[in-house]
């Protein structure tokens, strides 16, 4: 039997025969190419040698891609076939040869080196496409009555994202049987039943589409074929499903062991998605993709979530998918090394995950019970998309994940309401950061309607004359605007940078020759108009006024040190913690940077310390900043780094520093590093999984932070009564006192709480057999409160219970039970959600322990008086 590494080393070899370069498989996370999350064909790294906008190093190549699609996500694990990550065997011609080997080779290889029976090859070719029919008939000859002929959405593929190389294909397929059919006597491929298996497709290149899906003829035609290894292992050693082949099958038998499951029925299916789940885990957190909520990151965690899912359907309430990551390194690690070194980050980073999503799974699916009973009474068969939101809000549920279960239960969700309330969220996040955002905006949109393309003129000049086009009192577009109003000016030109790209907009004056002033506070951008928002501090502005405009060219040059700084920064984490490294976010303000990249785990200080020695000595070797414009196609086949995400235009900046560092950027940047002066990390920690965030400074920012710690370091001199150098051993031995301090009050606590718990547990109220203890406090914390709820239950073995405590105005609830209490139907997470209404609060936790807060502090007594009666309701 060929084993699925017979089949990769097979068709490697057969096109490496025939004077095809062999290419590795590229990341599933495409290099520079923004209109794709993940790498989804095997064409998708040589994209650019289709296009023709790179010189060709070969002509003909093949490779064995790893891939990520999403797009039938629901299906993976139920089908026989549907996988999310695959591998694609792929051969390519780019101006060498055409159709007809194509079709000879794809022949070839099937019959002569797999040994598929020639009677039993079916093939499709494009509706239109007589030359395709010639060559399988003629030259090949296979039977007319085996050829299909199908129309664009069968036989006509590409492009691999938003444009790109596409063109007419024809597919390969293996007559399975009758016993697979649906007994049509029109059965043939293109039925959708399983008789005809598709296992090759053969794109014969001629176009390019562009962003307005216009065709035009390629420079050069050229073949593009794909080959999914999980399905041709399928039909090769004739089996009926994926996850009966060699290398799932061991993952599939490694799930069934280590979870006592019997493979059949929904368990199997259950286990199917864990298996291909934690495959396509593995392999695109290697290549530096991270759960998150956004774009791919939030691909993953959908992933994650519907196998930790389906593994609650086979008893696993732990942590488990990250098992996988070395059984799956074991199978597949020698071809793919790039995983054996991921590993230990990608188990940790699984495992995270895994843990946070679970403490919220049981209570969603509780709650999603909840909503389904309801909706059976009311006799109503949609989930609102309130509810929605609350299980993607509260419980990490990810709506494709609440569809799926509504449909198992012959319900609908409204994904459109559902998609309001996101939209109320993003609303009121922007308002919680940035106040009057969303007033700005209809403004934003007018004035650009009205004035049109400004023309930007700051990377050259500080300064520029033009003419005021338009203006805005900021509640209407107006002919003039007095001295004192606030307002919005739009000229013709301007050497203000607009905020864009994480670089805040510049400030500085506009005036006219009369000498009214208008002092700029803030730049934006809407479309390609610039704003100037501020006030009219002098004179009056009139629409059509000649002017000058003027930057704070000290703001700017300060702004664009931090700018330039995060260029090296980038690079110098690309070089010191890896090539993953990718940015997904910056603030460029004049004092200070923020950067965010992906990474798995916390940087340690070693590594901090080497990237900022590395950023450094780049700014103390004095490189040369160089800019220029260049084709988007261009600047990225010259290695220039885009930002996932952001969209470019058909003509891009890039920013090189000597050859350290190149990236697409339409901000400011100094023309030297050695401007940047001096560069220094001020923190390193996490804004979400998967993510890292520096925050740092140059120039003012290490000037004002040197003022500042030379004024804390004279106040502890005078303070201490020490010198400078006396301050660390002065402070360690008040540190030292100060803990011998708090180690005696703790004992002192300690014994008057274990007291107090005597004395309750006497007090007690007895309820078919339990000690009942309640009791409110007055500024308790709830870490005093789990301390004694601790010290109740070691000394009353068959006990719940419930405390309050008013703290600072707040109130505290905790409910606590013993496992012979569990046992006699206590659940603490129940009793908690009742009792923490009347204290007008809410919260939640496990069955041997809840706690709530409250803005009802008053109420407090009465909550824990209540706990006794719904213990009561509780016990079996």
């Amino acid at each position: 039997m060929l084993t699925v590494r017979n089949l990769r080393d097979s068709f490697l070899n057969y096109f490496r025969e025939r004077d095809h370069r062999v290419v590795p498989s590229s990341s599933l996370i495409p290099k520079d190419d923004p209109t794709l999350l993940f790498t989804t064909a095997g064409m998708v790294q040589f994209k650019p040698m289709f296009a023709g906008t790179v010189e060709l190093e070969y002509t003909r190549a093949t490779s064995v891609q790893k891939c990520l699609r999403t797009s039938d996500l629901e299906e993976v694990g139920r089908t026989k076939r549907h996988c999310t990550f695959f591998e694609m065997l792929g051969n390519f011609s780019f101006g060498d040869y055409f159709k007809k080997e194509a079709i000879e080779w794809s022949w070839d290889y099937s019959v002569n080196v797999i040994g598929f029976a020639p009677e039993t090859l079916w093939v499709s070719i494009f509706q239109d496409d007589d030359e395709a029919f010639d060559i399988w008939n003629k030259d090949i000859g296979v039977p007319a009555q085996r050829i299909v002929r199908l129309g664009r959405e069968d036989n006509f593929w590409g492009p691999a994202g938003d444009t790109g190389a596409c063109g007419p294909c024809s597919e390969l397929y293996l007559d399975r049987g009758e016993e697979y059919g649906c007994g049509s006597e029109d059965c043939k491929p293109g039925c959708d039943c399983e008789r005809f298996m598709e296992y090759w497709n053969l794109v014969f290149n001629q176009f390019f589409q562009d962003e307005n899906g216009n065709l035009t003829p390629l420079p050069k035609t050229g073949i593009d074929t794909g080959m999914g290894l999980e399905r041709l292992a399928t039909l090769v050693q004739n089996v009926d499903s994926i996850y009966d082949t060699d290398e799932l099958k061991s993952l599939v038998e490694f799930v069934c062991r280590e979870t006592g499951t019997v493979y059949e029925g929904d368990d199997a299916t259950a286990v199917n998605v864990i298996v291909e789940h934690a495959r396509s885990l593995t392999f695109a957190i290697s290549d530096g993709a991270y759960p998150s909520n956004e774009g791919r990151g939030y691909v993953l965690r959908r992933i994650l979530r519907r196998a930790l899912r389906y593994g609650r359907q086979i008893g696993i309430d732990k942590p488990f998918v990250y098992r996988l990551v070395d059984p799956i390194v074991d199978i597949m690690g020698d071809y793919y090394p790039e995983i054996k070194k991921a590993a230990l980050n990608v188990k940790e980073l699984l495992k995270g995950e895994e843990e946070r999503f679970l403490e919220t799974l049981d209570n969603g699916m509780q709650k999603l019970e909840d909503i389904v009973s309801a909706l059976g009474k009311s006799g109503d068969d949609t989930i609102s998309g309130k509810d929605a939101f609350l299980l993607y809000d509260t419980f990490g549920f990810p709506l494709e994940m609440t569809v799926e279960m509504a449909e198992e239960k012959n319900l609908k969700v409204d994904t459109g309401g559902f998609e309001d309330e996101m939209k109320k969220q993003r609303e009121r996040g922007k308002q919680s950061w940035k106040s009057g955002e969303s007033e700005y905006e209809k403004i934003f949109e007018e004035l650009a309607k009205n004035a049109g393309t400004t023309s930007f003129e700051g990377y050259e000049k500080d300064s520029v004359s033009s003419e005021i086009i338009i203006l805005h009192s900021m509640k209407k577009i107006t002919d003039t605007l007095d001295e004192g109003s606030r307002g919005i000016i739009v000229t013709g030109e301007s050497s203000f940078y607009a905020e864009s790209g994480g670089q805040v907009g510049d400030r500085g004056s506009i005036y006219t020759g009369e000498g009214a002033v208008f002092a700029v506070e803030d730049t934006r951008k809407y479309n390609n108009t610039i704003l100037h928002i501020g006030v009219a501090t002098k004179g009056v502005f009139k629409v059509g006024d000649g002017v000058t405009l003027e930057i704070d060219t000290v703001r700017r040059n300060l702004t664009r040190a931090n700018h330039t700084a995060t260029h090296l920064l980038q690079a110098s984490l690309k070089s010191i913690i890896g090539e993953h490294v990718q940015q997904a976010g910056s603030l460029v303000e004049p004092e200070r940077f923020r950067f965010d990249f992906s990474h798995f785990k916390q940087m340690s200080d070693e590594e901090i310390r080497s990237v900022e020695e590395l950023v450094n000595r780049k700014i103390w070797e004095n490189l040369p900043v160089e800019t220029e414009e260049r084709q988007l196609d261009e600047a990225i086949a010259m290695g220039a780094v885009a930002v996932f995400d952001e969209k470019y235009e058909d003509n891009v900046r890039v920013v090189k520093v000597d050859d350290f560092s190149m990236e697409l950027c339409g901000g400011t940047h100094v023309d030297n590093t050695g401007k940047i002066g001096v560069f220094k990390i001020l923190r390193e920690g996490s804004p979400g999984a998967g993510m890292r965030r520096i925050e740092g400074v140059t120039l003012r920012g290490i000037y004002e932070r040197f003022v500042a710690q030379q004024q804390i370091l004279e106040q502890l001199t005078q303070k201490l009564n020490v010198a400078e150098q006396g301050v660390p051993s002065k402070v360690q031995d008040l540190l030292e006192q100060n803990r011998a301090l708090e180690k005696e009050m703790s004992k002192k606590k300690k014994s008057g709480l274990k007291e107090y718990a005597d004395r309750l547990i006497q007090d007690a109220v007895e309820v078919n057999g339990l000690k009942v203890i309640t009791s409110t406090f007055k500024e308790m914390s709830v870490d005093e409160l789990r301390s004694l709820s601790d010290m109740i239950r070691s000394r009353a073995k068959e006990s719940v219970v419930c405390l309050g405590s008013a703290v600072k105005g707040k109130a505290m609830l905790l409910c606590a039970a013993t496992q012979p209490a569990i046992e006699k139907g206590i659940d603490c997470n129940a009793v908690i959600g009742e009792i923490s209404k009347i204290v007008s609060g809410g919260g939640g936790g496990r069955k041997d322990m809840a706690q709530a807060g409250g803005k009802s502090p008053e109420n407090l007594e009465q909550a824990v008086a209540k706990s006794i009666e719904s213990i009561k309701n509780r016990l079996k």
